[in-house]
């Protein structure tokens, strides 16, 4: 009989325990399908944000329909309470599928009407509640259904700095196709890109559909209630008038540039260098000043974005790029805090409606970013950007009262960024309400590991 050697305390201490969590085989089997899956599905999105604007250019000479044209596809978040409902009650793999594949119908149509700018507006709108299907699933749903707890927070910074590396490739990609295959080419091939990423979710395990019926009055009011906290409040409106600053941030620049005459694969190389830093700050947001509160972090990041799109506004190309990056690393970071912090505090069975909800009103203001630079595009230089600068810097005004509060009060939480930052503070009220997801909320005191 073998005895174990003596713990640090001496012979009659208990040895040691590792307790750092391990993955499962099964968990990194799962992660690596919705990975891959949501790389296809991503690279589709963000070739079809440089495609559309620039063929609608194309077609009509119009920066400001360029701009509202490819806004319509974020209009679709106006429904997504509705989207949610359906998303919980249903196969969730299956809903990810379809959404794929709903979306390559669409641009398979739409490549065969691009001369028409109706045709085209109504299939981007279309092509939106895909979109919005997918994002939520693939985001807020299907992880905290497949991943054991434990491995959650390092299986969304991975997901979410693919996702980053994703928008890379496919603005780098969709400039190329648009140059050498022309925009119906281009087009058909983003809708093959959807239909690779349906296959490749279809080895997904199956997730269970809800037997609870569906109810869109109280469904409608779960989602609502996420979003009556007061503290939720104050992040969305924060957020929302963030997102109305620079939702649409990407296509003005390519339509900007495009405008400028600059050669489409150029425009490509210098997105993707900005949306590059993304990706990698996305991997490292985990351990991106660990030690700060959730509020001061997230002040940070505002800042610093803002910064950012200073720069951006510099009429230089170097120093846009520079901007470009500095702002996607601020967006970045706060994405994967606030989409983890969600994962872990809200459950998992009413995670599509209550991110849905959310969802409507923080993700529902990057369309209108879109109305906003096409009004804009009537100002010339620095004026032009001019009221996203101004909005942000409101938002940052707005943050940095409720931080402020937050410091007396010890509200604890993890915000979100542009991309669906509405659950932060809402640890300290409705938490207590849930049961056995309180258990959870000490992943969330994790804080100091997960960013």
């Amino acid at each position: 009989m073998t005895v174990p050697p003596p713990g640090p305390g001496g012979p009659g201490a208990v040895p040691a325990v590792d307790r750092t969590p391990a993955a499962a085989p099964e968990d990194k089997r799962t992660l690596r399908v919705l990975i891959t899956s949501s790389m296809f599905s991503k690279v589709a999105d963000w070739q079809l944000g440089i495609v559309i604007p620039l063929a609608v250019l194309a077609e009509s000479d119009s920066v400001a329909l360029s701009l509202v044209s490819f806004a319509l596809r974020g209009v679709t978040y106006v429904g997504s309470p509705f989207l949610g409902s359906v998303i919980d009650r249903f196969d969730k793999r299956l809903i990810f599928v379809l959404a794929q594949l709903q979306q390559a119908l669409c641009l398979v149509v739409l490549a065969a009407t691009l001369s028409s700018q109706v045709s085209v507006a109504v299939l981007v709108l279309l092509s939106g509640v895909g979109g919005v299907a997918s994002a939520i699933t693939g985001q807020f749903v299907l992880i905290p259904k497949l991943i054991s707890a434990p491995g959650r927070p390092l299986a969304v910074a991975k997901l979410n700095s693919a996702i980053e590396l994703s928008k890379v490739i496919g603005l780098v990609l969709g400039g190329v196709g648009f140059t050498l295959l022309g925009p119906a080419a281009a087009t058909l091939c983003i809708a093959l890109l959807y239909v690779i990423a349906g296959c490749v979710a279809m080895l997904l395990p199956a997730v269970a559909a809800s037997p609870e019926k569906i109810n869109i009055r109280r469904d409608l009011a779960i989602g609502f209630r996420w979003v009556g906290k007061r503290e939720i409040l104050w992040l969305v409106v924060t957020m929302s008038m963030t997102n109305l600053a620079i939702g649409q941030l990407e296509p003005a620049l390519i339509t900007e540039f495009g405008d400028q005459g600059m050669n489409t694969t150029v425009i490509s190389v210098v997105m993707a260098i900005g949306l590059l830093t993304g990706a990698v700050a996305s991997r490292v947001a985990p351990h991106f000043l660990p030690l700060w509160t959730p509020e001061r972090r997230i002040l940070v990041c505002q800042l610093i974005g803002f910064a950012g799109l200073a720069l951006i506004a510099v009429p230089v190309l170097p120093v846009r790029v520079v901007g470009f990056m500095v702002e996607c690393f601020a967006i970045a970071v706060s994405n994967v805090a606030s989409i983890t912090y969600r994962q872990e505090t809200i459950p998992a069975d009413v995670a599509g409606r209550a991110n849905a909800t959310i969802r409507m009103f923080i993700t529902g203001a990057v369309p209108l970013s879109g109305f906003l630079y096409a009004w804009a595009s009537r100002l010339d230089g620095y004026w032009y950007w001019l009221p996203a600068l101004g909005l942000w810097a409101t938002a940052n005004v707005i943050w940095a009262v409720h931080a402020r509060r937050g410091a007396r009060t010890c509200v604890r939480g993890a915000p979100d960024s542009s991309e669906g930052v509405a659950a932060q503070g809402a640890a300290a009220q409705e938490v207590p309400a849930r049961g056995a997801a309180a258990q959870e909320v000490p992943a969330q005191g994790a804080a100091s590991g997960d960013r």
